[in-house]
């Protein structure tokens, strides 16, 4: 029998999966795919390749087939959960029934960050890709088109945030045994989250995990040379990996990028305008899942904070 995936990540996407998908990797009992989003339970949905520019690397790794798919995880040690983080699942609607049909025993986890500030950071990771060359205003308003003329999901930068359908169909497919659901701001205290996490995964809860590394950050690179120096493959990097173990190069690497990014500001103006297209969803989103969103759409027409 071929080892099926029990673990799905589901997303959002920047939403701190990259993080969450790296740090249950340092557990000897789990088993992270090593093509971190493969997609293949929503590749259906997906053209034969996106669009976008730099998409190629995204499609590149979608896998389209189960047996592509399942040789994922032909070697899984000693591990007993075997994960999939592709933060995609959350999005397509026929995923979680196809999550539960491959594996009715899967355990899924979600994360979700305040839609406006999770587009705001979708754009600012394609910008500092170089591949976003519009404004965020413009953007916005091209989004339809951009999806029409078959740009991945991480170019629909406010659709993608709509969560309340989402989510839902992930609450009628799994019951709460299967199923965790964390906001961003949890994040804040990762230890507790891993913690729980862990517990719930039903495995040891001795081991360490370092959390001290930002996966995946947006945001500007002050050095668009020494961005790509961290962020690329060149001689004297590899000429470094013989004398690194891969996970201290992991973690240097990580360390380094971050430092080279500076973070983009969203105009006060426009995070009102988004926060207001996107509170229904968040006042059904908050039903759904039990949780108090207020501070997410508690912005002035300025776009500050509204004092309680």
């Amino acid at each position: 029998m071929p080892n099926i995936p029990n673990l799905f990540i589901a997303g959002a996407a920047k939403a701190g999966t990259s993080s969450l998908y790296h740090y249950l990797t340092q557990h000897p009992a789990v088993f992270m795919s090593h093509i971190k989003e493969p997609h293949y339970l929503c590749s259906h949905r997906f053209p034969p390749s996106f669009t976008g520019p730099g998409d190629e690397g995204f499609s590149d790794n979608v896998v389209r087939n189960e047996t592509d798919y399942l040789k994922l995880y032909s070697n899984p040690g000693n591990a007993t959960v075997l994960g999939d983080a592709s933060v995609y699942y959350l999005y397509y609607p026929d995923t979680p029934r196809l999550i539960r049909e491959l594996n009715p025993d899967a355990k899924v986890i979600i994360i979700l960050r305040n839609p406006v500030d999770r587009a705001f950071s979708a754009y600012s990771h394609t910008v500092r890709d170089g591949r976003e060359t519009l404004s965020f205003e413009q953007a916005l308003e091209r989004e339809h088109e951009r999806r029409e003329m078959g740009y991945q999901p991480l170019w629909w930068y406010k659709e993608v945030g709509m969560y309340a359908a989402q989510v839902k169909r992930y609450l009628d497919t799994f019951d709460r045994q299967h199923l965790r659901i964390y906001l961003y701001e949890d994040l804040k205290d990762m230890s507790r989250v891993i913690g729980e996490i862990i517990s719930f995964l039903g495995i040891d809860q001795d081991v360490p995990i370092d959390t001290s590394i930002r996966h995946n950050a947006s945001g500007v690179p002050r050095s668009r040379w020494l961005y790509n120096f961290f962020a690329k493959p060149n001689p004297l990097k590899n000429a470094l990996k013989p004398f690194l173990p891969a996970n201290v190069q992991h973690k240097l690497g990580n360390k380094a990028k971050n430092m080279t990014l500076k973070h983009l500001s969203l105009r006060p103006e426009t995070r009102f305008q988004l926060t207001k297209e996107l509170q229904s969803d968040i006042k059904v989103l908050e039903g759904l899942i039990g949780r108090d969103l207020s501070h997410w759409v508690r912005v002035d027409s300025l776009g500050g904070a509204i004092a309680k």
